[in-house]
């Protein structure tokens, strides 16, 4: 049986580890901007950045600092119903030294939520000074961040009516023109749409969008008009690679690793083998390879959801009623049932119990049943990347996860989903970079070793 020093994974580990580009470690400024002044933090506590791709369509986090009470008091709290601030990425050696070159600045909207921070208003604290306070007491200061250019694109709203447009097209006229008319600072809100070719290549001979927020539109096509892809849908705002970009795409393709889009792959490490190391990635090319060092869950209830809600679908199809639904002959009409309905079944379980319900019908739309199916089909990983940099995870990523069992190596390919970042100082002392720890979870093709007693338990160890 094959241990994990001579597999495969160890070389590409160790190779990892021992590549001569340097490590990337960063420091982070904040300033704070009321409609007073602009003033900057010293000790700013942790940073917390969330991308939900499969029900979000923008970035939120959170992050904490500590400042005085005076300052808090008269400086903040006033004006914490229009409060934004900005953080300054900064590249740090490894000796400590800061590095001009790639400095990246941020601008959010914050908001102030009166649960997480210390109430004032009131209080006696106003009517003392400044400097007095700030000599009593530091208070430590709680604000949710969303992007400055995300929030009015969240909003935006549409209406119209177009003639023979396939799904791209609209999708791109729809996402396109109206966020071109968003400009913050004087600049457009979006510099790119990343929209992965749908499966839906027919036109719409009438689409009528009746008014709702652009956000929401490619999942109108998807669900209710004529569907786009057969894996679901995801639209979520992101900037990556410094471009600021609409992604459109498929939630549960796991096809997708086999084509030219950038990918991740995950290399899972014994627990016990490389605790918290350094180095923890590497970009090569248009391919991302992590090691995953810490906690990794697999999870897979497809069994269970194809038991109660059928492992494939019947559906009349709309478009054939249109047409000659039957065929005359001599002893009368006769249907052709492959012509007439929307039938998909994507598995034979093994104790031959299939179920294939009946959906509301008739449809054009046999896309988002299909994906629906696909879905519950599927199973996730969830895990833990130390010393990781979360801006090299785009929205809907391909990817796969590589890892030994039972001495052998598996590989599942997979989309990436969700992502949650905590950025703190890796020391309590100023000078200290900070580090960061994502939490990535990914949908994937369901695991073929799984033993049938148990569809829950830890991988690669």
């Amino acid at each position: 049986m094959m241990d994990f020093e001579s597999s495969p994974i160890w070389t590409e580990i160790r190779d990892l580890i021992s590549s001569p580009v340097k490590r990337k470690l960063f420091d982070y400024k904040l300033t704070i901007h009321t409609a007073k002044e602009d003033y900057a933090v010293w000790d700013l506590h942790f940073i917390e950045i969330h991308r939900d791709y499969v029900s979000k369509v923008s970035e939120f986090g959170n992050l904490a600092f500590k400042l005085g009470l005076g300052d808090y008091t008269h400086r903040l709290y006033p004006y914490r119903n229009n409060l934004e601030v900005t953080l300054k990425k900064l590249p740090v050696g490894e000796q400590g030294d800061l590095d001009s070159t790639g400095i990246e600045v941020t601008r959010y909207k914050a908001i102030f939520n009166p649960q997480r921070n210390p109430p004032v208003g009131g209080s006696e604290l106003e009517g003392i000074n400044q400097e007095d306070l700030n000599n009593k007491e530091i208070v430590e200061v709680h604000l949710e961040i969303i992007d400055r250019s995300a929030e009015p694109l969240r909003i935006k709203t549409t209406t119209g009516s177009y003639m023979n447009v396939t799904p791209e097209k609209a999708i791109r006229a729809i996402m396109g023109g109206e966020s071109a008319k968003i400009r913050v600072d004087g600049k457009v809100c979006i510099d790119a749409i990343d929209l992965v070719p749908p499966d839906n290549k027919e036109s719409i001979p009438n689409l009528i969008i009746p008014p709702m927020q652009i956000t929401a539109f490619p999942t109108f096509l998807q669900q209710k008009i004529c569907g786009v892809y057969n894996r679901a849908i995801g639209t979520f705002y992101q900037k990556y690679k410094g471009k600021k970009t609409w992604y459109i795409y498929p939630l549960y393709d796991t096809e997708r690793f086999d084509g030219k889009d950038p990918k991740a792959v995950f290399y899972f490490v014994p627990q016990d083998r490389l605790p918290q190391i350094d180095r923890s990635f590497i970009s090569e090319g248009d391919i991302l390879k992590i090691a995953v060092t810490a906690q990794r869950i697999y999870t897979d209830s497809a069994e269970l959801k194809l038991m109660n809600e059928g492992s494939g679908y019947r559906m009349p199809d709309a478009r054939s009623y249109m047409k000659k639904p039957v065929k005359m002959t001599e002893d009368g009409p006769v249907g052709a049932r492959a012509n007439l309905n929307h039938e998909v079944s994507i598995k034979s379980r093994d104790d031959g119990l299939n179920y294939v319900p009946w959906k509301d019908g008739p449809s054009r739309n046999p896309f988002h049943q299909r994906s629906e199916i696909l879905k519950n089909y599927m199973g996730q990983f969830d895990l833990v990347w130390e010393n990781s940099d979360h801006n090299l995870i785009y929205p809907g990523m391909p990817c796969k996860c590589t890892y030994l069992s039972q001495g052998k190596v598996k590989s599942l390919k997979g989309t990436v989903l969700f992502s949650s970042t905590l950025i703190t100082k890796a020391e309590k002392y100023n000078a200290s970079p900070f580090r960061s720890i994502t939490r990535i979870s990914l949908a994937c093709e369901p695991k073929s070793d799984t033993p049938e007693q148990s569809t829950t338990g830890v991988a690669g160890d």
